[in-house]
Protein backbone atom coordinates (compact mmCIF):
# COMPACT_ATOMS: atom_id res chain seq x y z
CA UNK A 1 0.00 0.00 0.00
CA UNK A 2 2.17 3.41 -1.19
CA UNK A 3 2.61 5.66 1.87
CA UNK A 4 0.87 8.71 0.52
CA UNK A 5 -3.17 7.31 0.90
CA UNK A 6 -4.98 8.37 4.14
CA UNK A 7 -7.63 6.09 5.09
CA UNK A 8 -10.49 7.70 6.52
CA UNK A 9 -13.81 5.70 7.23
CA UNK A 10 -16.93 6.85 5.84
CA UNK A 11 -19.47 8.99 7.67
CA UNK A 12 -22.05 6.88 6.72
CA UNK A 13 -20.22 3.67 8.41
CA UNK A 14 -20.29 4.59 12.06
CA UNK A 15 -18.38 2.73 14.64
CA UNK A 16 -20.27 1.18 17.59
CA UNK A 17 -21.15 -0.98 20.73
CA UNK A 18 -19.18 -2.32 23.67
CA UNK A 19 -17.28 -4.81 25.06
CA UNK A 20 -15.34 -7.23 23.42
CA UNK A 21 -17.81 -6.65 19.58
CA UNK A 22 -17.86 -3.57 17.63
CA UNK A 23 -20.39 -3.47 15.09
CA UNK A 24 -19.86 -0.84 11.55
CA UNK A 25 -23.16 0.30 9.85
CA UNK A 26 -24.07 1.40 6.34
CA UNK A 27 -26.72 1.11 3.87
CA UNK A 28 -28.74 -1.10 5.92
CA UNK A 29 -26.28 -3.48 6.71
CA UNK A 30 -24.43 -4.46 9.82
CA UNK A 31 -21.14 -5.76 10.20
CA UNK A 32 -20.10 -7.55 13.66
CA UNK A 33 -16.02 -7.80 14.56
CA UNK A 34 -14.91 -9.56 17.61
CA UNK A 35 -12.27 -7.15 19.35
CA UNK A 36 -11.24 -8.74 22.84
CA UNK A 37 -8.15 -6.69 22.47
CA UNK A 38 -9.75 -3.18 21.41
CA UNK A 39 -6.94 -2.86 19.20
CA UNK A 40 -9.74 -3.08 16.28
CA UNK A 41 -11.11 0.24 17.87
CA UNK A 42 -8.34 2.01 18.05
CA UNK A 43 -7.20 1.23 15.00
CA UNK A 44 -10.80 2.84 13.33
CA UNK A 45 -10.66 5.78 15.35
CA UNK A 46 -7.15 6.48 13.62
CA UNK A 47 -8.19 6.11 10.59
CA UNK A 48 -9.79 9.71 9.89
CA UNK A 49 -8.11 10.90 6.75
CA UNK A 50 -4.97 12.97 8.37
CA UNK A 51 -2.30 9.74 8.78
CA UNK A 52 -0.56 7.37 6.07
CA UNK A 53 -0.76 3.45 7.09
CA UNK A 54 2.71 4.28 8.66
CA UNK A 55 1.55 7.00 10.43
CA UNK A 56 -1.62 5.07 11.78
CA UNK A 57 0.47 2.37 13.05
CA UNK A 58 2.86 4.36 14.90
CA UNK A 59 0.24 6.16 16.98
CA UNK A 60 -1.38 2.82 17.68
CA UNK A 61 1.81 0.65 18.66
CA UNK A 62 1.86 3.03 21.49
CA UNK A 63 -0.56 1.45 22.72
CA UNK A 64 -0.72 -1.85 21.38
CA UNK A 65 3.12 -2.62 20.58
CA UNK A 66 2.53 -5.86 19.50
CA UNK A 67 0.69 -5.17 16.56
CA UNK A 68 2.57 -4.91 13.90
CA UNK A 69 2.26 -2.55 10.57
CA UNK A 70 1.74 -5.40 8.06
CA UNK A 71 -1.11 -6.12 10.12
CA UNK A 72 -2.16 -2.95 10.24
CA UNK A 73 -2.35 -2.56 6.16
CA UNK A 74 -3.88 -6.14 5.61
CA UNK A 75 -6.91 -4.58 8.19
CA UNK A 76 -7.01 -1.16 6.37
CA UNK A 77 -7.22 -3.28 3.14
CA UNK A 78 -10.07 -5.50 4.58
CA UNK A 79 -11.59 -2.46 5.54
CA UNK A 80 -11.24 -0.89 2.30
CA UNK A 81 -12.32 -3.90 0.61
CA UNK A 82 -15.57 -3.79 2.59
CA UNK A 83 -16.16 -0.55 1.31
CA UNK A 84 -15.90 1.31 4.84
CA UNK A 85 -12.97 3.99 3.79
CA UNK A 86 -12.05 6.54 1.34
CA UNK A 87 -8.51 8.14 0.98
CA UNK A 88 -8.50 11.50 2.55
CA UNK A 89 -5.43 12.72 0.82
CA UNK A 90 -7.84 12.93 -2.58
CA UNK A 91 -9.00 16.52 -3.22
CA UNK A 92 -10.87 18.16 -6.13
CA UNK A 93 -8.10 20.33 -7.02
CA UNK A 94 -8.79 20.47 -11.01
CA UNK A 95 -11.45 18.48 -11.06
CA UNK A 96 -14.53 20.90 -9.67
CA UNK A 97 -14.57 24.60 -8.62
CA UNK A 98 -16.01 25.75 -5.48
CA UNK A 99 -19.72 26.43 -7.00
CA UNK A 100 -19.51 22.84 -8.18
CA UNK A 101 -18.20 21.20 -4.92
CA UNK A 102 -20.96 23.34 -2.71
CA UNK A 103 -24.13 22.41 -5.16
CA UNK A 104 -23.38 18.76 -5.53
CA UNK A 105 -21.94 18.21 -2.34
CA UNK A 106 -24.54 15.94 -1.69
CA UNK A 107 -24.20 13.85 -5.32
CA UNK A 108 -20.32 13.67 -4.21
CA UNK A 109 -21.35 12.16 -1.00
CA UNK A 110 -22.93 9.54 -3.11
CA UNK A 111 -20.36 8.76 -4.89
CA UNK A 112 -17.83 8.61 -2.12
CA UNK A 113 -20.67 6.19 -0.89
CA UNK A 114 -19.31 3.51 -3.75
CA UNK A 115 -15.91 4.69 -3.75
CA UNK A 116 -12.59 2.18 -2.29
CA UNK A 117 -9.16 4.14 -1.53
CA UNK A 118 -8.41 3.99 -5.11
CA UNK A 119 -11.18 6.26 -6.78
CA UNK A 120 -11.59 9.98 -6.39
CA UNK A 121 -15.20 10.71 -5.88
CA UNK A 122 -14.81 14.18 -7.10
CA UNK A 123 -13.91 12.10 -10.17
CA UNK A 124 -17.85 10.96 -10.99
CA UNK A 125 -19.27 14.21 -10.48
CA UNK A 126 -17.09 15.72 -13.24
CA UNK A 127 -18.21 12.97 -15.44
CA UNK A 128 -21.65 14.37 -15.21
CA UNK A 129 -20.38 17.58 -15.68
CA UNK A 130 -18.65 16.57 -19.18
CA UNK A 131 -21.47 14.64 -20.57
CA UNK A 132 -23.52 15.19 -23.26
CA UNK A 133 -26.88 13.75 -23.51
CA UNK A 134 -29.49 14.11 -26.44
CA UNK A 135 -32.82 13.94 -24.76
CA UNK A 136 -36.13 13.63 -27.51
CA UNK A 137 -39.22 14.88 -26.06
CA UNK A 138 -40.09 17.31 -23.39
CA UNK A 139 -43.73 15.96 -22.64
CA UNK A 140 -44.56 13.68 -19.35
CA UNK A 141 -41.07 11.95 -18.87
CA UNK A 142 -38.66 14.88 -20.76
CA UNK A 143 -39.61 17.33 -18.49
CA UNK A 144 -38.91 15.46 -15.38
CA UNK A 145 -35.54 14.36 -17.25
CA UNK A 146 -34.24 17.75 -18.37
CA UNK A 147 -35.33 19.01 -15.04
CA UNK A 148 -33.24 15.77 -13.00
CA UNK A 149 -30.33 16.32 -15.19
CA UNK A 150 -30.07 20.04 -14.31
CA UNK A 151 -30.37 18.98 -10.75
CA UNK A 152 -27.73 16.29 -10.85
CA UNK A 153 -25.11 18.57 -12.71
CA UNK A 154 -25.42 17.01 -16.45
CA UNK A 155 -23.03 19.85 -18.24
CA UNK A 156 -24.79 19.48 -21.91
CA UNK A 157 -28.24 18.72 -23.07
CA UNK A 158 -29.91 18.54 -26.61
CA UNK A 159 -33.36 19.35 -25.72
CA UNK A 160 -35.56 18.06 -28.98
CA UNK A 161 -39.33 19.48 -29.16
CA UNK A 162 -42.09 20.13 -31.70
CA UNK A 163 -45.48 20.37 -29.84
CA UNK A 164 -47.10 22.63 -27.46
CA UNK A 165 -48.79 22.60 -24.45
CA UNK A 166 -52.03 21.68 -24.25
CA UNK A 167 -54.01 21.60 -20.75
CA UNK A 168 -54.39 18.21 -20.65
CA UNK A 169 -50.37 17.86 -19.94
CA UNK A 170 -50.38 19.29 -16.74
CA UNK A 171 -51.09 16.68 -14.82
CA UNK A 172 -47.50 15.25 -15.45
CA UNK A 173 -45.63 18.28 -17.44
CA UNK A 174 -43.89 19.45 -14.50
CA UNK A 175 -42.24 22.64 -16.45
CA UNK A 176 -45.09 23.87 -18.09
CA UNK A 177 -47.98 26.14 -16.58
CA UNK A 178 -51.68 27.19 -17.06
CA UNK A 179 -51.19 29.93 -18.49
CA UNK A 180 -48.59 28.54 -20.89
CA UNK A 181 -51.78 26.08 -23.02
CA UNK A 182 -51.07 26.95 -26.33
CA UNK A 183 -47.54 27.73 -26.50
CA UNK A 184 -44.24 25.62 -27.61
CA UNK A 185 -42.44 23.50 -25.37
CA UNK A 186 -39.39 23.91 -26.05
CA UNK A 187 -38.70 27.19 -25.21
CA UNK A 188 -40.35 27.66 -21.73
CA UNK A 189 -38.78 24.20 -21.04
CA UNK A 190 -35.35 25.58 -22.00
CA UNK A 191 -35.77 29.12 -20.13
CA UNK A 192 -37.21 27.67 -16.69
CA UNK A 193 -34.22 24.64 -16.54
CA UNK A 194 -31.74 27.44 -17.60
CA UNK A 195 -32.77 29.27 -14.21
CA UNK A 196 -32.58 26.16 -11.87
CA UNK A 197 -29.30 25.77 -13.44
CA UNK A 198 -27.29 28.28 -15.12
CA UNK A 199 -24.16 25.96 -15.50
CA UNK A 200 -25.99 23.55 -17.91
CA UNK A 201 -25.37 24.29 -21.81
CA UNK A 202 -29.29 23.49 -23.06
CA UNK A 203 -28.74 23.42 -26.77
CA UNK A 204 -32.78 23.36 -28.46
CA UNK A 205 -33.62 22.22 -31.20
CA UNK A 206 -37.36 22.87 -33.05
CA UNK A 207 -38.02 19.35 -34.71
CA UNK A 208 -40.93 16.31 -35.11
CA UNK A 209 -38.45 13.35 -35.75
CA UNK A 210 -40.05 11.88 -39.09
CA UNK A 211 -36.52 9.40 -39.98
CA UNK A 212 -33.69 8.03 -38.98
CA UNK A 213 -31.61 10.89 -40.48
CA UNK A 214 -33.48 13.15 -38.10
CA UNK A 215 -31.80 11.07 -35.42
CA UNK A 216 -28.65 10.96 -37.14
CA UNK A 217 -28.71 14.78 -37.16
CA UNK A 218 -29.17 15.85 -33.00
CA UNK A 219 -27.32 12.61 -32.19
CA UNK A 220 -23.91 13.50 -33.28
CA UNK A 221 -21.53 14.64 -30.94
CA UNK A 222 -23.54 13.01 -27.56
CA UNK A 223 -22.96 10.60 -25.23
CA UNK A 224 -26.25 8.98 -24.69
CA UNK A 225 -29.39 9.55 -26.11
CA UNK A 226 -32.47 9.31 -24.36
CA UNK A 227 -35.83 8.79 -26.21
CA UNK A 228 -38.60 9.56 -24.48
CA UNK A 229 -40.72 11.24 -27.52
CA UNK A 230 -43.42 8.97 -28.58
CA UNK A 231 -44.91 10.00 -31.93
CA UNK A 232 -44.76 7.58 -33.97
CA UNK A 233 -45.05 5.20 -31.38
CA UNK A 234 -44.11 2.09 -33.73
CA UNK A 235 -41.56 4.08 -35.99
CA UNK A 236 -39.74 6.10 -33.55
CA UNK A 237 -38.03 3.41 -31.78
CA UNK A 238 -36.73 2.24 -34.76
CA UNK A 239 -35.37 5.39 -35.97
CA UNK A 240 -33.89 6.30 -32.83
CA UNK A 241 -32.29 2.82 -32.87
CA UNK A 242 -30.28 2.59 -36.11
CA UNK A 243 -29.22 5.81 -35.75
CA UNK A 244 -27.42 4.91 -32.20
CA UNK A 245 -26.41 1.32 -33.62
CA UNK A 246 -24.75 3.82 -36.64
CA UNK A 247 -23.03 6.20 -34.32
CA UNK A 248 -21.96 3.60 -31.56
CA UNK A 249 -23.89 6.22 -28.63
CA UNK A 250 -26.49 4.18 -25.86
CA UNK A 251 -29.89 4.55 -26.05
CA UNK A 252 -31.95 4.72 -23.19
CA UNK A 253 -36.00 4.86 -23.16
CA UNK A 254 -38.71 3.84 -21.51
CA UNK A 255 -42.49 5.03 -21.04
CA UNK A 256 -45.57 3.86 -19.37
CA UNK A 257 -48.54 1.19 -20.22
CA UNK A 258 -51.34 2.39 -18.28
CA UNK A 259 -50.71 0.29 -14.88
CA UNK A 260 -46.76 -0.13 -15.66
CA UNK A 261 -43.43 1.64 -15.73
CA UNK A 262 -40.79 0.30 -18.52
CA UNK A 263 -37.77 0.50 -19.63
CA UNK A 264 -34.55 -0.77 -21.50
CA UNK A 265 -31.29 0.00 -22.69
CA UNK A 266 -29.32 -0.48 -25.65
CA UNK A 267 -25.40 -0.40 -25.56
CA UNK A 268 -24.28 -0.94 -29.20
CA UNK A 269 -21.64 -3.91 -29.69
CA UNK A 270 -22.90 -4.66 -26.25
CA UNK A 271 -26.33 -5.67 -26.06
CA UNK A 272 -28.55 -6.91 -28.68
CA UNK A 273 -30.30 -3.71 -30.01
CA UNK A 274 -34.51 -3.79 -30.87
CA UNK A 275 -34.26 -5.05 -34.00
CA UNK A 276 -32.55 -8.14 -32.16
CA UNK A 277 -34.96 -7.89 -29.46
CA UNK A 278 -37.83 -8.08 -32.28
CA UNK A 279 -36.95 -10.99 -33.87
CA UNK A 280 -36.34 -13.26 -30.79
CA UNK A 281 -39.61 -12.08 -29.23
CA UNK A 282 -41.19 -13.54 -32.82
CA UNK A 283 -38.77 -16.51 -32.94
CA UNK A 284 -40.77 -17.45 -29.71
CA UNK A 285 -43.68 -15.81 -29.09
CA UNK A 286 -46.67 -15.92 -31.99
CA UNK A 287 -49.18 -13.94 -29.51
CA UNK A 288 -46.46 -10.93 -28.99
CA UNK A 289 -46.03 -10.82 -32.53
CA UNK A 290 -49.23 -10.85 -33.91
CA UNK A 291 -50.49 -8.19 -31.66
CA UNK A 292 -47.21 -5.92 -32.29
CA UNK A 293 -48.53 -6.22 -36.29
CA UNK A 294 -51.81 -5.47 -35.54
CA UNK A 295 -51.11 -2.42 -33.37
CA UNK A 296 -48.67 -1.71 -36.70
CA UNK A 297 -51.32 -2.07 -39.08
CA UNK A 298 -54.11 0.17 -37.11
CA UNK A 299 -51.49 2.59 -35.83
CA UNK A 300 -52.13 1.90 -32.10
CA UNK A 301 -50.19 3.65 -29.72
CA UNK A 302 -50.64 4.52 -25.99
CA UNK A 303 -53.61 4.31 -24.47
CA UNK A 304 -53.74 8.21 -23.68
CA UNK A 305 -53.49 6.99 -19.33
CA UNK A 306 -50.65 8.50 -17.88
CA UNK A 307 -50.66 9.05 -14.10
CA UNK A 308 -47.48 11.35 -12.23
CA UNK A 309 -46.29 8.92 -10.02
CA UNK A 310 -45.69 6.40 -12.57
CA UNK A 311 -44.03 9.42 -14.89
CA UNK A 312 -41.75 10.67 -12.27
CA UNK A 313 -40.64 6.57 -11.08
CA UNK A 314 -40.37 5.71 -14.85
CA UNK A 315 -37.99 9.34 -14.83
CA UNK A 316 -36.23 8.06 -11.94
CA UNK A 317 -34.99 5.05 -13.08
CA UNK A 318 -34.10 6.39 -16.44
CA UNK A 319 -31.73 9.22 -14.57
CA UNK A 320 -30.11 6.37 -12.54
CA UNK A 321 -29.37 4.45 -16.23
CA UNK A 322 -27.83 7.10 -17.01
CA UNK A 323 -25.77 7.91 -14.16
CA UNK A 324 -24.43 4.27 -14.43
CA UNK A 325 -23.77 4.18 -17.75
CA UNK A 326 -21.67 8.24 -17.24
CA UNK A 327 -19.82 7.24 -13.86
CA UNK A 328 -19.31 3.51 -14.13
CA UNK A 329 -20.72 3.17 -10.22
CA UNK A 330 -22.68 -0.06 -11.10
CA UNK A 331 -23.36 -1.17 -14.03
CA UNK A 332 -26.60 -0.45 -15.91
CA UNK A 333 -29.35 -2.61 -14.74
CA UNK A 334 -31.64 -2.75 -18.04
CA UNK A 335 -28.79 -3.24 -20.65
CA UNK A 336 -30.58 -5.76 -23.12
CA UNK A 337 -33.00 -6.10 -20.93
CA UNK A 338 -36.78 -4.85 -20.38
CA UNK A 339 -37.49 -4.21 -17.14
CA UNK A 340 -41.25 -3.60 -15.78
CA UNK A 341 -42.48 -2.04 -12.57
CA UNK A 342 -46.66 -3.06 -11.69
CA UNK A 343 -48.36 0.27 -10.52
CA UNK A 344 -50.77 -2.91 -8.09
CA UNK A 345 -47.88 -3.35 -5.98
CA UNK A 346 -44.19 -1.95 -7.07
CA UNK A 347 -43.08 -4.91 -8.07
CA UNK A 348 -40.11 -4.74 -10.46
CA UNK A 349 -39.57 -7.49 -12.55
CA UNK A 350 -37.68 -8.66 -15.65
CA UNK A 351 -39.85 -8.65 -18.42
CA UNK A 352 -37.89 -9.91 -21.44
CA UNK A 353 -33.94 -10.25 -22.33
CA UNK A 354 -32.59 -10.26 -25.36
CA UNK A 355 -28.97 -11.10 -27.03
CA UNK A 356 -26.96 -9.28 -30.18
CA UNK A 357 -27.92 -11.65 -33.27
CA UNK A 358 -24.95 -12.38 -35.58
CA UNK A 359 -27.41 -11.89 -38.64
CA UNK A 360 -28.94 -8.86 -37.47
CA UNK A 361 -30.01 -6.44 -40.62
CA UNK A 362 -29.24 -3.52 -37.97
CA UNK A 363 -26.19 -4.50 -35.68
CA UNK A 364 -25.16 -7.71 -36.80
CA UNK A 365 -21.94 -8.41 -37.44
CA UNK A 366 -21.67 -7.73 -41.17
CA UNK A 367 -22.59 -4.24 -40.30
CA UNK A 368 -20.83 -1.38 -38.61
CA UNK A 369 -21.48 -0.41 -35.47
CA UNK A 370 -19.77 2.88 -34.26
CA UNK A 371 -17.32 2.90 -31.07
CA UNK A 372 -18.84 5.73 -28.68
CA UNK A 373 -20.42 3.15 -26.66
CA UNK A 374 -17.67 1.40 -26.22
CA UNK A 375 -15.20 4.27 -25.10
CA UNK A 376 -18.26 5.45 -22.89
CA UNK A 377 -18.02 1.85 -20.70
CA UNK A 378 -14.58 1.16 -21.05
CA UNK A 379 -13.76 4.83 -19.40
CA UNK A 380 -15.49 3.74 -16.66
Amino acid sequence: MQDDVKPELKHMSPVFGSGETIYIGGFGEVTEIRDPTGAIRALLALLDGTRTVTEVHRDLAAAFPEVTREEVVAAVEQFDGAGFLLNGAVTPDGILDDYELRRWERNINFFGSFARMSDNKYAQQRKLRDCRVTLLGLGGLGSHLLLDMAAMGIGFVRAVEFDRVEISNLNRQILYRDSDVGQEKLGLAVERVRQFNPRMTIEPVSLRVTSTEDVLRVVDGADVLISVADRPKMEIVNWVNEACVMRGIPMLTGGLETQRAIYFTIVPGQTGCVECWRQQVFATDDVSRDLLEEKRRRQIGGDNAAFCPLVTMTTGFLIGELTRLVTGVAPPVAAGRLMELQFTDYSMTESERWVRMEECTVCGSDRQVGSTAAQLTSAH
